[in-house]
């Protein structure tokens, strides 16, 4: 995707691009995990973020970088809803990256919506459909939405792929459970 900015304003796109890539790094969640729970000065850093990522959007409108980066800053903020919003409008300009629509979907299970973070991770699957972590993700949506049986097949195929995974053999093992009736199906709130 091609993206039109005057030349003068590229270096002052490119400066608040940068620098709100610097601060995000304060609340950011890669691979499911932060480092820990932002404090007051880490989230600080995270509005200033924001304040920068939005400057990019004035420029840039549509830039899928930007409203990913966006997303991830909400994300790291615990805004959710705000995050899904983010992830959809770079996933509507970028719908082609599973990583992009990977977030939507967990954004959405952290928002509260297991029905839509489930449809949201079936699409990251048509495009990665032999990423065993997204298969994974997508069984353990499917059984807070209440599909145990597309778990159970789903979650086998994640452990088929990357049997020694220790989040495939947690996921596989609780979905077991509930679908033989021993354990409670855990709540979105119990999956974050």
């Amino acid at each position: 995707m091609e993206y039109s900015l005057p030349a003068e304003l590229i270096p002052a796109f490119d400066a608040h691009f940068e620098k709100g890539h610097q601060l995000l790094q304060s609340v950011i969640i890669l691979h499911g995990a932060s480092v820990r729970k932002p404090g007051f000065w880490a989230k600080r850093k995270g509005r200033q973020a924001i304040t920068e990522f939005q400057k990019c959007l004035k420029l840039v409108p549509h830039h899928w970088p930007t409203l990913w980066l966006l997303g991830k800053a909400y994300q790291g903020l615990g805004e959710h809803s705000t995050a899904l919003r983010c992830f959809v409008q770079a996933y509507d300009q970028q719908p082609n990256s599973a990583d992009v629509v990977r977030e939507a979907s967990i954004a959405a299970m952290d928002s509260g919506q297991p029905v839509v973070a489930a449809e949201y991770s079936a699409i990251a699957l048509a495009l990665a459909p032999h990423d065993a972590g997204l298969l994974c993700n997508h069984a353990v949506n499917l059984l807070v939405a209440g599909k145990d049986h597309a778990a159970l097949e789903f979650i086998q195929q994640a452990v088929n792929l990357a049997p020694e995974d220790p989040i495939n053999q947690h996921a596989y093992k609780l979905i077991q459970e509930v679908t033989s009736g021993t354990s409670k199906r855990p709540t979105w709130q119990e999956i974050n």
